[in-house]
């Protein structure tokens, strides 16, 4: 009875390891020190506290935007710092990168925000579903930093095209 138990945890294990593998779990990142080219515009809605429901809400309604073809562009996230231990507060802007800010109508209750031009950044791309890509590259992110003796700035923009790599920009001053 036991050696079944063992094979279905087997099953099961190889199962789920080969999911998180089709999703890219198990891609790494390639990191880049660049400067920004162009604005990045995201059009969205901004939030400022403790991560709760309604955080969690304003990604489900950018995401259903997105889906529904209200917005075109790519789901996408500025964060003006950088909380990463869980029940400290975050200035974060939730919404959807749009090519301009002026051929597509907003949403109600949304607004504009611009990544600047000419900004210093590190660049981190992984091909992984938008649900990992973050915890991939949110890591790689912070040890090029201490690897390359930069100083983080602890502003990231966040995009995910479905079509090309999950992208992260980090702005960066240095080096130390």
């Amino acid at each position: 009875m036991s050696r079944w138990f063992f094979l279905i945890g087997a099953a099961l294990l190889l199962i789920f390891a080969g999911v998180y593998a089709w999703l890219g779990g198990f891609s790494t990142p390639q990191i880049d020190l660049v400067t920004t080219e162009r604005p990045v515009f995201l059009a969205g809605k901004a939030y400022k506290g403790i991560p709760d429901k309604q955080f969690g809400k304003l990604f489900a309604e950018a995401n259903e935007l997105y889906r529904k073809g209200t917005l075109k562009g790519t789901l996408g996230n500025i964060y003006y710092n950088d909380a990463v231990a869980e029940g400290e507060e975050i200035d974060a802007f939730v919404g959807v990168v749009v090519p301009d800010t002026v051929s597509q109508p907003l949403p109600v209750g949304y607004r504009y925000r611009t990544f600047a031009a000419g900004q210093r950044v590190l660049r981190a791309r992984v091909k992984a579903n938008f649900m990992l890509a973050p915890g991939r590259l949110y890591p790689a992110l912070q040890e090029a930093v201490k690897a390359r003796k930069l100083t983080s700035q602890n502003v990231f923009l966040e995009q995910f095209p479905e079509d090309a790599p999950a992208e992260m920009l980090l702005v960066v001053a240095g080096p130390k």
